[in-house]
């Protein structure tokens, strides 16, 4: 990324492809040496060839290889689609750096909030097995205001299994005022990979050495630090994030991008799995808040009474 000479590069991909461009993207744009710009559309197939971004590119070209002035010094370099406002977000850096890295920490009963952990909290256990494939949930209550969630996540997962190996699949969903459930992103981790370069880790984004295999000891207690894929959303009054903890990618796809780099990988023998969430095992999911959530969610649920 950072040989000279500096190559003018014009970045992106679309929300939609978490396992396949969009961790791509992200990476290239903060290691680039030259001139770069990057675009994150929604969550939706390009008509190929792309023709959908043909006047960005013109622009581009005509800009880098015939010197014209189209424009492109006077934008941010940074542009990102917000998923339920229908807006474009724009910045000069990746992450936005008014960015509140926020913990929202596991409950019992499946609540995902971030009121600190109560004596009572411990934990959930859940069965994989290869003809029945377990899973948790977690959720917030209702947000009160508009919020922006738009960044890169991380899983802090304390667990434990009856099995020598764990395959740890994680889906931020997305619940609106109706009910009604979307996939938003997803992360993943083998369990024998969980070890971390701490000097290019950070405290939203892990970095995982993959340089060995440390093995996993059934029945311990381990901590899992697990990147969840980068997404831009505003979250309306009444809406709800949701957790999703698997040890299988067998989801159902909703649609065509969902299918990539999906349903490929499962265990052979069953187990039993826990999640813990307690004082001493304060599982959290740190999430990227840009804008509201100033008062944080409530356990109520927090409807807001009709005027």
């Amino acid at each position: 990324y950072n040989e000279k000479p500096a190559v003018p590069a014009y970045l992106g991909c679309c929300w939609g492809l978490p396992a396949l461009h969009l961790p791509g993207a992200f990476r290239s744009f903060e290691n680039w040496a030259g001139p770069k710009c990057l675009t994150i559309g929604p969550p939706i197939y390009l008509d190929r060839p792309i023709y959908q971004y043909q006047y960005e590119s013109v622009r581009w070209f005509d800009h880098w290889l015939k010197g014209e002035d189209r424009g492109l010094e006077d934008e941010k370099p940074v542009r990102v689609f917000m998923v339920g406002s229908g807006e474009w977000k724009e910045g000069d850096q990746w992450p936005f750096p008014e960015t509140r890295w926020t913990p929202f920490n596991l409950h019992n009963d499946g609540w995902l909030n971030e009121h600190e952990l109560f004596k009572q909290d411990n934990h959930t256990s859940f069965e994989d097995a290869p003809d029945d494939h377990g899973e948790v949930q977690f959720w917030t209550g209702g947000i009160v205001e508009k919020t922006e969630i738009c960044g890169p996540m991380i899983l802090n997962l304390f667990a434990e299994t009856t099995a020598e190996e764990v395959l740890w699949f994680i889906s931020i969903l997305h619940q609106d005022a109706d009910g009604n459930e979307t996939l938003l992103t997803r992360g993943w981790l083998r369990g024998s990979q969980r070890e971390l370069d701490l000097e290019k880790s950070k405290p939203w984004q892990p970095y995982h050495a993959h340089k060995r295999r440390i093995p996993v000891t059934p029945r311990e207690v381990t901590e899992y630090n697990i990147e969840v894929r980068p997404y831009g959303i505003e979250l309306q009054p009444g809406e709800k994030i949701g957790l999703r903890i698997k040890c299988a990618d067998n989801d159902k796809p909703e649609h065509t991008l969902q299918a990539i780099a999906l349903g490929h990988l499962s265990q052979s023998k069953a187990s039993k799995v826990t999640i813990h969430h307690s004082r001493q095992y304060p599982s959290n999911l740190v999430l990227p808040i840009t804008k509201g959530n100033r008062i944080g969610t409530y356990y109520s649920g927090g409807i807001l009474p009709k005027p």
